[in-house]
């Protein structure tokens, strides 16, 4: 919270942690519908790993894009999106769900990360964080392409695949990541890219494009149409996989 303030962003809300043991995740934020408190809930592994501090300040920046109105943590906002998308599209696997919601989550967490890099780099050596952070986004690009053997599920699961990686590869071009990290992530996702259909491949540069260029100060009405064409070519990607 000192870390945050030092930097800029003043959080006035009710702030805990608690670990859960048998998370297989680094962690999470949680809060109820208008709650004025935040829960992070933190992982066992992740508190033996160098990147606790990392995941903490991710988290405090997702609550203070909550509580500072940001469009991409409008919780109505993103809720009429998920309604719409599943409904519409009839969207009731519940690993379809999932993806879907975790496609917003990669924008939302690319807008918490502005905030989070920040922090990390007033606090610390600039080039040392920066070198850490691009070792954990590498981290985060995959190789290998899903192989269940249900084609269709693999068809979301590659999709899936393809926004991960964009979400990892992007966040590194928003801030300022070495330029040979980035060549290393490029070069695993090349790999990836090969693997699936080329009219799923080629889609990687419009979502590396939108990702890149999401603008900090976008209304709530502007957000929203650029989220629902981030989600036709995200479900356009799925058809073509």
């Amino acid at each position: 919270m000192n870390m945050m303030q030092r930097a800029g962003f003043v959080i006035d809300r009710d702030v805990k942690a608690v670990v859960d043991e048998k998370l297989p995740f680094m962690g999470y934020t949680s809060h109820r519908w208008q709650s004025q408190s935040h829960i992070i809930v933190v992982s066992g592994f992740a508190l033996k790993s160098p990147m606790l501090e990392g995941l903490l300040t991710h988290e405090l920046s997702h609550i203070y894009r909550t509580i500072t109105d940001h469009p991409s943590h409008d919780e109505r906002l993103i809720a009429s999106l998920m309604h719409f998308f599943i409904e519409s599209h009839k969207l009731h696997r519940d690993y379809e769900q999932q993806i879907v919601h975790q496609s917003i989550n990669h924008v939302q967490d690319l807008y918490a990360d502005d905030i989070t890099v920040k922090v990390l780099t007033t606090q610390q050596s600039r080039v040392h964080s920066l070198e850490q952070l691009g070792e954990f986004f590498s981290d985060w690009v995959k190789e290998e392409p899903a192989k269940s053997g249900a084609r269709q599920k693999d068809e979301w699961m590659n999709t899936s695949v393809l926004l991960n990686n964009c979400f990892a590869i992007s966040n590194m071009e928003r801030h300022g990541i070495p330029r040979e990290q980035i060549e290393k992530a490029r070069t695993r996702n090349d790999r990836f890219l090969r693997h699936i259909k080329p009219t799923a491949a080629i889609r990687f540069s419009y979502f590396n494009e939108f990702m890149v260029g999401l603008k900090e100060d976008v209304a709530g009405a502007e957000f929203h149409e650029q989220m629902k064409e981030y989600l036709r070519n995200f479900l356009n990607a799925v058809e073509s996989a």
